[in-house]
């Protein structure tokens, strides 16, 4: 017989079937080991066919591998597991088999890491066919290799080509869905920390122990092992680019942005055509501020990609990925027609991908275009598919704050729904999204229903976001609630629904309920409610909360600020300055960059500079630190300016035109540091609009 697929399998009832079908044309010989299956998994398997051998399973996967292959009647073995299904041109691979000219190949295999988002994927290849009359054998208790033995002894491991047709392996196991439910992690650590055991250095044993930890969302602890294990793997070890991969995204997910950096430096130049390095170096230089290095890399991530290339890599590490990421530098490197053409290209090969629609239209909004002419400019690359692309134009303009514009896409969206099932099934993403545009337009009365509607007919857990702003909308109309009703919408989170019902009772704010909150309340709480409040534009809510709760003032000046509503809060914070006296340093340097802003650079200065000042080791020292360089070199490059009245330089001309260009470089790179606050696009139309909104507060004061 010509060709056999083995498989080995535990409680796979739910993936087995899918598999089975992929190869249902192709196999001569279906052999399954079971290793202890109490689902339905041996059933499945009888009923297409499979010889199904029953083993125990002895935490090692080398010997169930072996085990099929001793039960092996085929020239030809392919090698598949449960939670993968063979994809492609299928039927072609008898025929290419027969007129082989390798005894071994390596099959391209496609890993989805996220089920809402076939983007997020990784591929790679693995010899997965091969000769089943060559004494191979699998070596390893996990991760097995293929290697070629002789009396028990490993010879040599097993490569070859890659096989050279339209065909994959398609992979689920790594979404964490997957994980969760298999408890594969918990398995593969179990099997690893025994290998550790007997063998403490085994760098294969060590970097498997770091991806395990990884699945376990234990970056620490993972870091730890990448290291280790790098030090002892040889240069010519196969996985080991794949090591430096995952060490370097580790490093990243820690914020080790530093080390990261120090890593790619030299392993870049090892492995020059490697996309995926280029595209993490470029994140890192990003991270540390280094935007013209961060482009560099990028480019070459994407020079890289557009060759062939044999390594573990993430789809679109070397072309869609790496381009977003460049258009973003080059954004802030301020090349408006690059950007725009960089956005393009991306959506060119990728239409309908929400992550660089959001970022396109973000910068769109940046550079003053009206909110329908981005829909415009967008609708473009938005996918055929009417319902689908609504859907995605409404996502994309309710992020920037563009609630006019979206909101009527969110009714064709809603109204297509044929039934209350249906509605009840959108994603809670989209539910808050819709209630951010009727809240965003005034409209809370409807916002308190629709939010109240879908909590009451979905099945899914309710948000705490969606819970307070159910409440916030009933007490912006004036409404009280009641117990009963509180108790109904947010029954099943006690937390929020206590919350909830304490702030109810002391609405509106009495001086006798001002009195009892001054005793009682504890702020924890109550910022986050205020926070909401001020995010959502329901400020005489938020200043009535503020005012009544002992303690939030501050909070509510610092929230407004970071909301956007910046003029309001800096007339409240001097407000405070000239009773009390002083600033605290987040104070001083919220109004240094207002001031930064507004190009009042001396005045700027003074401020971050008192906000940097003493024995201050917070994050806005830090940051202010920063910005009070960029305020000095600003000064500096002013001073080199020509005089408006007389035409010359208003210096002695001791400077020359290169150091002026040092310093604007500088001053870029200053900027690119991450110090300034990061308005998303709701809250820079307040900064840029004034936010007439918030007027009312400077005339309370």
């Amino acid at each position: 017989m010509l060709l056999g697929v083995h498989i080995i399998a535990r409680n796979e009832e739910d993936m087995l079937s899918e598999c089975l079908d992929s190869i249902r044309d192709i196999a001569d010989e279906l052999i399954v080991v079971d290793t202890g299956s109490t689902d339905g998994t041996v059933d499945i398997a009888l009923r297409y066919g499979a010889r199904v051998i029953k083993t125990e399973w002895k935490d090692d996967f080398s010997s169930a591998r072996n085990l099929a292959l001793e039960h092996a009647r085929t020239i030809w073995v392919l090698v598949l597991d449960a939670d993968e299904r063979l994809s492609g041109d299928v039927r072609s691979l008898r025929r290419e088999l027969r007129k082989a000219a390798s005894s071994a190949y390596r099959v391209r295999m496609e890993h989805l890491l996220d089920e809402s988002n076939t983007k997020s994927m990784i591929s790679s290849e693995a010899v997965r066919l091969f000769r089943g009359d060559r004494s191979y054998r699998y070596f390893g208790e996990i991760h097995e290799q293929l290697v070629r033995s002789r009396d028990n002894e490993v010879l040599a491991d097993i490569d070859g080509p890659l096989y050279n047709g339209d065909l994959h392996i398609a992979h689920v196991d790594y979404m964490p869905s997957v994980l969760k439910r298999k408890s594969k992690a918990e398995r593969n650590l179990r099997v690893i920390s025994k290998q550790l055991s007997q063998r403490p250095n085994d760098p294969f044993c060590l970097y498997n122990y770091g991806v395990t930890l990884c699945q376990q969302g234990k970056p620490g602890e993972a870091a730890e092992a990448f290291g280790k294990a790098i030090n002892y793997t040889p240069l010519s070890a196969p996985y080991r680019p794949t090591l430096v991969k995952d060490y370097s995204t580790t490093l990243l997910t820690l914020s080790r942005d530093a080390e990261a950096a120090e890593l790619l430096r030299g392993e870049t130049l090892r492995y020059p055509d490697y996309p995926d390095l280029f595209l993490l170096q470029g994140n890192c230089l990003c991270a540390l501020g280094l935007l013209l290095e961060a482009k560099a890399a990028y480019e070459t991530a994407i020079e890289a990609g557009s060759r062939a290339h044999s390594y573990i890599s993430e789809k679109g590490a070397g072309s869609y990925y790496a381009q977003l990421r460049l258009a973003d530098v080059l954004q802030h490197m301020g090349e408006v027609e690059a950007v725009q053409q960089q956005y393009e290209t991306v959506l060119r090969e990728m239409p309908s991908w929400e992550e660089a629609l959001s970022a396109w239209a973000a910068y769109l909004h940046q550079i003053g275009l009206t909110d329908q002419e981005i829909r415009q400019k967008l609708t473009a690359y938005a996918g055929e598919v009417e319902v689908e692309r609504h859907t995605l134009l409404a996502r994309v303009l309710s992020r920037i704050g563009a609630y006019s514009t979206a909101l009527p896409l969110w009714r064709e969206v809603i109204q297509s729904s044929t039934n209350e099932a249906e509605k009840a099934r959108m994603p809670l993403s989209d539910i808050r999204l819709f209630a951010d545009c009727l809240i965003g337009t005034g409209q809370y009365a409807e916002a308190a229903e629709q939010i109240r509607s879908w909590m009451q007919t979905s099945q899914s857990e309710l948000s705490q976001e969606l819970g307070i702003d159910w409440a916030l909308c009933r007490w912006n109309e004036g409404q009280r609630i009641g117990k009963e009703e509180l108790a109904i919408i947010l029954g099943d989170n006690s937390q929020l629904a206590g919350e909830a019902e304490q702030l109810n009772s002391w609405l509106p704010m009495t001086q006798e309920v001002l009195n009892k909150i001054a005793k009682e309340q504890e702020l924890s709480s109550a910022v986050r409610w205020l926070d909401t409040a001020v995010s959502r534009g329901m400020l005489r809510l938020a200043h009535k909360l503020s005012g009544g709760l002992y303690g939030l003032r501050k909070h509510f000046e610092t929230l407004l600020y970071d909301h956007g509503y910046v003029d309001a809060a800096a007339e409240l914070m001097l407000d405070r300055f000239e009773k009390e006296g002083r600033l605290t340093g987040e104070q001083s340097f919220r109004l240094g960059e207002l001031l930064y802003l507004k190009k009042l650079r001396s005045e700027a200065l003074a401020l971050f500079e008192s906000a940097a000042g003493g024995d201050d080791t917070s994050e806005y020292a830090e940051r202010a630190k920063l910005g009070a360089s960029a305020a000095c070199l600003q000064l500096a490059i002013e001073a080199l300016q020509p005089d408006e009245y007389s035409g010359g330089r208003n210096w002695d001309g001791s400077w020359s035109e290169p150091d002026k260009m040092k310093l604007q470089e500088a001053l870029q790179r200053v900027e690119w540091m991450g110090w300034q606050t990061d308005w998303n696009g709701r809250q820079r139309r307040r900064v840029n609009g004034g936010a007439a909104e918030a007027d009312f507060l400077m005339h309370d004061r």
